[in-house]
This record gives structure tokens, sequence and C-alpha cells, in this order.
């Protein structure tokens, strides 16, 4: 009786063991669904921005995997890969979402980014950086690590 107990906890333990990842990304505040509610560029010294409240524009982070999505479908979905580290947060590897012909790659032309990725805030298909200004549970702002200079906001949801 005693061997079977201990047989059942090793067992047990495996298991627990074998079922932690450790490749999972803390993300932190940053993980989850991300709503924008304001874009503007900082190089006019009016800081003249787009009220975004109403675009339908989210962001959603999850992994290493950020998907674009345009909740009013007005823009095309879109997913990347995203490293966050400290206060950076970089971008790459942007795949137009196509359940049909499967995920293509967004080549870096300025006619896609200014058709696909300008909405989203996004200013290059190869690589985006951003400054992350502000992180909590609710609010997230980003500044534009490049030369336009855009600075994003977003509520949680």
């Amino acid at each position: 009786m005693m061997k079977r107990f201990f047989l059942y906890i090793i067992i047990g333990v495996t298991l627990l063991l074998s079922g932690c990842n450790k490749d999972n990304p803390d993300n932190g505040h940053l993980e989850g669904f991300w709503q924008m509610t304001s874009a503007m560029s900082t190089l006019s010294n009016s800081m003249a921005g787009s009220d975004m409240r109403d675009s339908g524009i989210t962001w959603s982070f999850q992994g290493y995997i950020l998907e674009l999505r345009d909740v009013k479908k007005v823009n095309q979905d879109i997913v990347a890969s995203f490293e966050h580290n400290g206060d950076e947060l970089k971008l790459s590897k942007f795949y137009f979402v196509d359940r049909d012909e499967g995920d293509r790659l967004i080549e870096d032309t300025e006619e896609n980014v200014a058709t696909y990725l300008m909405p989203y805030g996004i200013n290059s298909a190869s690589e985006q950086l951003y400054y992350i200004e502000e992180l909590t549970s609710n609010k997230m702002v980003l500044l534009g690590k490049d030369r336009y200079a855009i600075r994003l906001e977003f509520r949680k949801y």
C-alpha cells in the first residue's frame, strides 16, 4: 500500500513539473487586450493628435504574439512578434491575418506601411521600437523611437 502511495506521489510531481512552461514570458501589465484611445505626433510643438476612442483599433498581447485588430473591420487584421524588455517594446515580423489562404509576411514598402500598419500607429514593417512611457493595469502610453516620434495611448479592456 505504501509503495503505491509513493508511486502516485512521484507520478503526480512528475506531471506537475512537466506541465510548467519555462519559456512563457512574464509580460506583467502588458499582457491583454488594449484599445487605442489617442495617437499624436510629438514632432510639432502643439502635440496635435487624434482621438482614437471610436476608431476600433486594438492591440492584444499574449505570450510573444501581438494581434493588431480593427473591430470595425476597416483595416486588415495583423499579427506580429514582440519583445518586452523593461521600458522598451520591440515589434517585428508583421503578417496579414488570412485564415483561408494562410498568413502572409508584410513586405516593408511605403505603400504597405501606409495602408496597413500606420492605422495601428506603426511606421515600419521590418521593426518598430517604442519607449514605454507609462504602463499600469489599465493604461499604456508608448512613444515611437523613430523619426516619426508618434505617441500612442491605450486603455485596457
